[in-house]
């Protein structure tokens, strides 16, 4: 660094940018721990959901510490609620699709295998992280 403190709106910027990193990895374990380890990790799963918890609370109020960080906190939150609306209507329409497909095939009755009320915060949180990250490595200008 060259020695400067850094001004508010630097803090804020920096704060933003670091709680954007936490919440995506913390909510990464948290995914990880949930789909993949569900019993071992009842701890971890404890431990990220608070941390998550926190960072989200740090990224909200500094969402608009500059122009770049509000730009980018746009982009995530647009496309979070496309995708969250386009799986509420199709998710359930293309299940049953596929369930009918293969029950036409195989001759097996099948059941309602996907809860979309259970995925759909899961499905709008990472594609908020998504577009967070391709907006950071695209640029948003």
């Amino acid at each position: 660094m060259n020695g400067k403190a850094l001004t508010p709106r630097e803090k804020r910027v920096r704060r933003h940018n670091v709680s954007t990193l936490v919440a995506f990895l913390s909510f990464a374990v948290w995914i990880t721990a949930f789909t993949a380890l569900e019993a071992e990790f009842g701890a971890v799963r404890g431990f990220t959901s608070m941390l998550f918890l926190a960072a989200l609370v740090v990224m909200f109020t500094t969402r608009n510490a500059d122009e770049y960080t509000a730009a980018i906190w746009r982009a995530g939150t647009s496309l979070a609620f496309v995708v969250t609306v386009g799986f509420m209507f199709f998710a359930p329409f293309i299940e049953g699709f596929l369930d009918g497909l293969f029950e036409g095939f195989t001759e097996q009755p099948t059941e309602r295998d996907l809860d979309t009320g259970e995925l759909l915060p899961l499905v709008a949180l990472a594609s908020f992280f998504i577009a967070n990250a391709w907006t950071r490595i695209r640029g948003t200008f």
